[in-house]
Order: structure tokens, then sequence, then C-alpha cells
């Protein structure tokens, strides 16, 4: 078991690669996720492929250190978490009493053998359910389900995934709810950027994007808050 320490010192389980290893091979998932889990192996992202579900990121971490910080506003609200992978930030949100919790996954395997078992490995209230979609799907997949919170780490280094990711915001934030993205400020050869992001949000007139927080590092990364347009 990993242990993941804050800022504060507040510490979240999750799952080392040998126990989801162990988990892959006693549910035949090398079977079952192939096409998945061989590019696993070679790269940490296969972009529509395998993105990256069994890493944990820095602007992962980012987002828990600014969810303890703000650690009452979750306690009996909803939260949806975009990209989970290991959930971490959505599993502080039930620590600090979220009622209901949806995170959602490119990749079955991810959800499967990393995203609920984290869950299970830290004490919380909190209802989970955990589902593999693409973001293109979620407005369809969750059907007109809303949110009090919507967080989201480290997804906004391709452009080209930018309607698919507003949308799914747009669709599943309550009109009172505010969604929290943590990311690099650039992502050097890659394209995605905070300020192209943010660009692209405000300009369809749905939600209002701005920077919220500043994270000083070699590579600046920064907190977005994303709300309904008044």
């Amino acid at each position: 078991m990993n242990v993941l320490k804050l800022t504060n010192g507040r510490e979240i389980s999750y799952l080392n690669e040998v126990e989801i290893r162990i988990g892959i091979d006693e549910r035949n998932g090398e079977e079952r996720y192939k096409k998945e889990l061989e590019n696993m192996g070679t790269s940490d992202i296969t972009v529509h492929k395998y993105e990256g579900g069994f890493k944990i990121w820095e602007c992962t971490i980012d987002l828990c250190d600014f969810i303890e910080e703000k650690c009452s506003m979750f306690s009996g609200k909803s939260v949806l978490e975009l990209g989970c992978g290991a959930a971490l930030p959505s599993i502080l949100t039930a620590i600090h009493g979220a009622q209901e919790v949806f995170a959602q996954d490119f990749n079955a395997s991810v959800i499967e053998f990393f995203t609920l078992p984290n869950f299970e490995e830290n004490s919380h209230g909190a209802v989970v359910q955990g589902e593999a979609m693409g973001w293109e799907d979620v407005p369809n997949k969750l059907n007109g389900k809303t949110f009090d919170f919507i967080l989201s780490s480290e997804t906004i280094y391709n452009e080209d995934d930018y309607q698919a990711l507003h949308d799914a915001v747009a669709a599943t934030i309550k009109d009172d709810g505010v969604a929290y993205f943590a990311a690099k400020f650039f992502y050097f050869g890659v394209g995605g950027s905070v300020p192209a992001f943010c660009q692209f949000v405000n300009e369809r007139g749905i939600l209002v994007a701005s920077e919220t927080k500043v994270i000083e590092a070699s590579v600046p990364r920064r907190i977005i808050e994303i709300k309904k347009k008044p």
C-alpha cells in the first residue's frame, strides 16, 4: 500500500503496483483489458487508448492540498471527478463528508483495479460509483445528473479534447456548483495550457473559467475555478 502525505500531514492510501498487478491477475484483467494494459507498459499516456490512469501526477497532489484547505465545503455534497485515475481528490472529499462521489475515467481497467479499490482503502461514508467512458459520453450516460463539485487534474494537456471536456462540465455542474481543475500552466510539446483552456471555456459563453491558485514550481501549475455563467 502506498500513502500520499499532504502538506498538512493528512494521509491518503492507494494501491501500489504489486497490489494492482495482483488484482489484474486474479480477475483475468490481462485478457479482458488487453488493449488498455498493453499500452500502460510502454507509455504514461497513449492518447485515447491509455490515459495515464495508473500514475499519480503532480497536479493531483496540488488538487488534494487545495481540497484540504477548503475541506468544510464538501460535507453532504455530491462530487464528480473527471479523468479520475487513482481518484485521490474525490476520495479526500469523501473523507471530508461528501455524500456521493462519481468517479469517471477513460479506462475500465483503471476503474476496476485502481479507482474503486482505493476508495475501499480509506475510511469514509460516501456512496461511490465508478464508470469508464469518454468525456463525450458523460452528458448522455449521466442522463441529467448534476453535482455540487466537479474535480479534475492533469486533463487539459490535449486541446483536441477541450470541447468534450467543456461539454461534460456544462452538462453535470449544478447552477450553483463549482469545478476545480488542477493543471500545469503549459504542457510543453503537447499544446495544452491553462490560458488556452480558460479562453476556450469562456468563449463558449456557458461557463466562466479563471485561475484561483498559483503553485510556483520549475513548471508552474494552477488551480482553475469553473462556474456557470450568471
